[in-house]
């Protein structure tokens, strides 16, 4: 799972900075631009955790429970950065908010974050 987790981490922190990259000035981002950044900031410490590199010890089930957190942060911030963008109506946001579902799919499949409430959010981004 270490390196599968890696990879979702490093697809999510992709993800949320293209975000704010690339659409990140339009007004409806605004309010978001902070936390999008913030939470892919904080997914560097989520990607040394699943490496095994934090550079400290930490226990086990700690290191899981921060990873876990972290991710689902990330999954619900890249939702709403996702929503956002796509009702914006941008140049686009459309194929972002599509893209953006295939990755956030399986994420929350293979994290064990599936619930009704993000995957009904998922599959509206996927009809974007």
């Amino acid at each position: 799972m270490g390196a599968e987790r890696a990879d979702h981490v490093v697809a999510l922190q992709a993800a949320l900075l293209r975000a704010a990259g690339e659409f990140g000035a339009g007004a409806a981002f605004d309010d978001l631009r902070p936390r999008v950044l913030a939470t892919a900031a904080a997914l560097d410490y989520v990607l040394m955790l699943a490496r095994g590199a934090a550079g400290a010890r930490i226990p086990e089930r700690d290191a899981e429970r921060a990873m876990h957190e972290g991710l689902a942060r990330a999954v619900d911030d890249l939702i709403a950065a996702a929503t956002a963008i796509a009702s914006s109506g941008a140049p686009g946001a459309a194929a972002f908010a599509r893209e953006t579902a295939q990755s956030l799919l399986r994420v929350l499949r293979e994290e064990s974050l599936d619930g009704d409430e993000r995957r009904f959010a998922v599959i509206a981004l996927a009809n974007a």
